[in-house]
């Protein structure tokens, strides 16, 4: 069976990252056997430009907000995420009326234009750009934050080491895990992660589910 380059030896590697992790200290320890091993859904059926229009589609909602867009948005294209040139081919009113505000909307189109006229990478030219490359590349493009391009970058690519800064959740979470009295800036969590290195993304993934409640083993 062939091995997408993209993957690679995932379990192993999600492996070393939750138990380098774990040994940080008891409160990463115990968050960690909480949540379980890491275990991210990476989209790798998508282009970049198609993940980066996921992304969007979620910015500054509730997952639940945006998954119910997001479903009504996949419904207008029968179901399949579309590519760049059905996304320009349909009609704009038909592609907001499933819940995108009119930025979105925009920023939606934009992508898809610049995809067709080739100014973003495929799947493969973005293997071997650095991480640094692809954000300062994507937020060109009006209406895409340095977020939004750290979201492809965990979620599209499986890269390990992106710390979302300005991610409010994160930062809460990492309040409530060290049982802080004063709030995280953007600021001190990227010297904090520091510490997480190289495994940045991962940590993030663990702070978003820090409310999860742990799975029941007796069913």
């Amino acid at each position: 069976m062939q091995v997408n380059p993209l993957i690679g030896d995932r379990n192993s590697k999600y492996k070393e990252a939750s138990d380098f992790l774990s040994k940080i200290d008891a409160d990463w320890e115990t968050l960690i056997k909480k949540i379980g091993g890491f275990s991210p859904k990476i989209g790798h059926d998508l282009e970049p430009y198609q993940s980066l229009i996921k992304s969007v589609i979620f910015q500054q909602l509730h997952p639940k907000a945006g998954n119910a867009i997001f479903e009504r948005f996949l419904m207008i294209f029968n179901n399949e995420f579309p590519d760049d040139k059905s996304i320009l081919e349909k009609s704009s009113i038909e592609i907001k009326s499933c819940g995108l505000s009119q930025n979105k909307l925009l920023t939606i189109l934009e992508i898809a234009y610049q995809n067709t006229i080739n100014k973003l990478p495929t799947s493969i030219k973005i293997i071997s750009m650095a991480d640094d490359e692809i954000i300062k590349l994507f937020t060109k493009i009006k209406g895409i934050g340095e977020w939004t391009a750290q979201m492809l970058l965990i979620f599209n690519l499986g890269r390990l080491d992106i710390m979302p800064h300005n991610d409010l959740a994160i930062r809460r979470n990492y309040q409530k895990l060290k049982r802080l009295a004063n709030p995280i800036t953007p600021k001190e969590i990227i010297e904090i992660s520091a510490a997480w290195s190289p495994y940045r993304s991962v940590a993030s993934w663990y702070l978003w589910r820090f409310d999860q409640k742990p799975p029941n083993l007796s069913q």
